[in-house]
């Protein structure tokens, strides 16, 4: 209750600092082992957020901004990225199967991925999360990221800051052991490579092995990552590594719903089975392969500027033998309809970012600035084919969904039935200023010029005619103002325009148009005791269009549609630092209210589903004191949501809901020695029963993870 108290309170504290006497610039400092957490830190360069390319910190963002540092990942065992995000307030993980996962902020999907600041493409298609023992934080900026990162839609920007290799000797080794059969084993070594440590390296790697639980299935992630880095000259680093995670996942993930008519009318509910309830085959399985490069030169100037180039290579492939359920359950005949479907995806991106940054004097005033441009080329190619029995006809099994088998044989697969391949080019040139127009006031302002080129080609079906869409040196200008009331109270606005090319194709092989918008924002951050405790609040607006969703005439083929207009509009609060010497804590509570406002859109809810009204995240890690026993740490979170819905105008408006839920985390540590420590982690505490996900009638809902229990001895160099 005093975390939320404190939320609550946060306009009033922000107003209590405005009149406080303000700290000296520099006297806000680290909290010793809560430093991964802290935002805000004496140290300017190593608080600033990647994600901007403008040195800022996220105290100076004129927009809302998420960081999770490595302390956070570790305490609550955050394995993957989708694990991180369901712990970032106002985000929401909505699971698409076993492997795949969308990410939604402000109503809207985001789609702008980032790897120390180049952006990449993240299609739902063929993105599998990856694994954040590679990377020492995740930032997340909340709404379009135009005035930080250019492209985007209006769902914001995810960046991984990468682990880089260091000058210390240092490094660590955990095995952690689980329910279900969970096995993982993590590693991270990094140590110079000559006396002087002007050359240095790092090596992580982790194997994780486990069943899950849902009957028969069974997931293997193995994962490596190298990096080097040598300073040429004492002004000169250049930074190369390579990065391979293989994931496999035997196993089923999707459940329908359940209909039953009613004096004519349809009424629709999640089915009530066990939570280990599988429908599919044994011969299901997906392959992931995520194979990557990156190299990075940056040079210092003395008069604070400094240029760096960035480039990185990904490889992403997915097989996918499946058989899924896609009827519903009549209500008294207990039985949902099985087809099976091959699949096979080739994903190529390629990044090349270059950057010039640094401070410039006007009219007696400091500011900074930053040019630069980028290219990203982005090949997709999507094959796929239906299961069919020996004798020609569509392959499918009857199940009954309170007492499922999984023993039909497997079907036959023709070589292809549909096999097309996208090729993407985007160009870009930026610039942005931060000008001091006042001493405490900021004008954070850009623009970004972009050309855009795709070409759709389609072998299967044959003589589909080839599709291209293109966009000339678009303009996109955004802006920002922050006023600094005193060093820990900023006010701030920004205006974010909305635009984002779309490789997505409609039933005629068209490409989508591109997703326009604009967004909104108002808000105030704040800094509280000496800077250990950071919050913001923060009021959004957006609007946009052509926003693209999955045509539902063709379930599982990368068909869609162009959905019209929509509007989202909220307010977020988030508090992150040290509330009391040893207590750390991540919370914050979103409000949503995001509706469609085109009328054509017939099959489902646009935005019940993938944005509850009322979502709060909660984290907190409390080190006892030494008058106890300064080796012991408990903790504890909280992921509480409003309802979710989805509407079926086709089925007489029928909805399919699932209820407001909240789920609760704990933790136990212990520091054996200074090097070596044990904690266990406990997940739905109370076991809460749950969707994490609702779809349709046909498919697609899934189950939130039963109580489970992880623990991990962890010994450091």
């Amino acid at each position: 209750m005093g975390t939320v108290a404190l939320i609550a309170l946060l306009p009033v504290m922000a107003a209590q600092a405005a009149s406080d006497a303000a700290a000296p610039d520099g006297a806000v400092t680290d909290s010793g082992d809560t430093a991964a957490t802290v935002i805000i830190t004496a140290d300017r360069e190593k608080a600033r957020t990647v994600t901007a390319k403008l040195p800022m910190t996220p105290h100076e963002l004129p927009q809302s901004l998420s960081v999770l540092g490595a302390e956070q990942l570790q305490e609550q065992k955050l394995v993957t990225l989708d694990d991180a995000l369901r712990q970032t307030p106002g985000v929401i993980v909505e699971p698409i199967d076993g492997n795949r996962v969308n990410f939604y902020s402000r109503g809207f999907e985001i789609t702008n991925l980032q790897f120390d600041g180049i952006p990449t493409t993240m299609d739902d298609r063929i993105f599998s999360p990856p694994d954040l023992v590679v990377f020492d934080k995740v930032e997340v900026l909340k709404g379009p990221a135009g005035l930080l990162a250019g492209f985007g839609g209006p769902g914001g920007a995810i960046n991984l800051v990468r682990k880089a290799p260091l000058a210390a000797t240092a490094g660590y080794a955990s095995l952690t052991v689980g329910s279900w059969d969970n096995y993982r084993l993590e590693g991270d070594f990094n140590a110079p490579l000559n006396d002087s440590g002007t050359v240095r390296g790092r090596l992580v790697g982790a194997f994780q092995e486990r069943d899950t639980f849902q009957d028969w299935t069974h997931q293997k992630r193995l994962l490596g990552y190298g990096t080097v880095a040598a300073d040429l000259t004492p002004d000169t680093t250049a930074t190369v590594g390579v990065y391979r995670q293989e994931n496999d996942y035997q196993g089923a993930w999707n459940l329908p719903g359940l209909v039953n008519v009613v004096g004519g009318k349809y009424a629709l509910s999640l089915l009530n089975v066990p939570r280990s309830t599988s429908l599919g085959e044994k011969w299901n399985e997906d392959e992931f392969t995520t194979t990557g490069t990156f190299a990075n030169v940056e040079h210092r100037f003395g008069d604070g500027w400094h240029i760096n180039l960035g480039t990185q290579y990904l490889d992403n492939v997915m097989d996918r033998v499946m058989a899924y359920a896609y009827t519903p359950v009549v209500a008294g005949q207990n039985t949902t309809t099985l087809y099976a479907q091959k699949v096979r995806y080739d994903q190529s991106q390629a990044g090349t970012d270059l950057s010039a940054t640094g401070p410039f004097s006007l009219f007696g005033q400091v500011h900074e600035a930053v040019v630069g441009a980028s290219y990203e080329r982005t090949e997709f190619r999507n094959r796929s084919a239906n299961g069919y029995n020996p004798n020609g006809s569509t392959w499918s099994a009857t199940v009954n969904v309170y007492a499922p088998v999984a023993t039909a044989a497997e079907p036959v697969f023709p070589t292809w039935q549909r096999d097309s391949n996208t090729v993407t080019d985007t160009y870009s040139t930026y610039a942005a200023l931060r000008l001091r127009l006042l001493d405490p006031l900021r004008l954070i302002a850009g623009v970004r010029a972009t050309w855009w080129d795709t070409a759709v080609d389609t072998a299967l079906p044959a003589k589909t005619p080839r599709s291209t869409a293109s966009v000339d040196g678009k303009v996109t200008p955004n802006a920002g103002l922050v006023y600094e009331v005193n060093p820990t109270v900023a006010l701030y606005t920004s205006i974010t325009q909305v635009f984002q090319p779309q490789a997505y194709t409609d039933a005629t092989g068209k490409v989508l148009q591109p997703l326009e918008g604009m967004q909104y924002e108002v808000g105030t951050k704040a800094d509280f005791l000496d800077g250990r405790l950071h919050g913001s609040l923060a009021l959004f607006h957006v609007d946009e269009k052509n926003r693209a969703e999955a045509d539902p005439r063709y379930p599982n083929q990368a068909i869609y549609l162009s959905q019209g207009k929509a509007q989202s509009e909220g307010v977020e609060l988030d508090l992150t630092g040290e509330v009391l010497p040893g207590w750390t804590v991540n919370a914050g509570y979103a409000y949503t209210f995001a509706e469609n406002l085109d009328s054509s859109v017939s099959d489902s809810s646009a935005f019940s589903a993938i944005a509850p009204k009322h979502s709060f995240k909660l984290w907190t890690n409390y080190r006892l004191p030494e008058s106890l026993d300064k080796r012991w740490t408990i903790g504890g979170g909280a992921t509480v949501q409003s309802a979710m819905s989805n509407t079926f105008p086709t089925l007489g408006n029928a909805v399919l809901t699932q209820g407001g839920y909240a789920v609760f985390d704990a933790r136990v540590g212990f520091d054996v020695t200074e090097k070596v420590s044990i904690a266990a982690n406990v997940k739905n505490l109370f076991d809460r029963t749950y969707y994490q996900r609702i779809n349709t009638p046909q498919s697609g809902n899934i189950y939130g993870e039963p109580r489970s229990v992880l623990v991990t001895l962890q010994a450091k160099l």
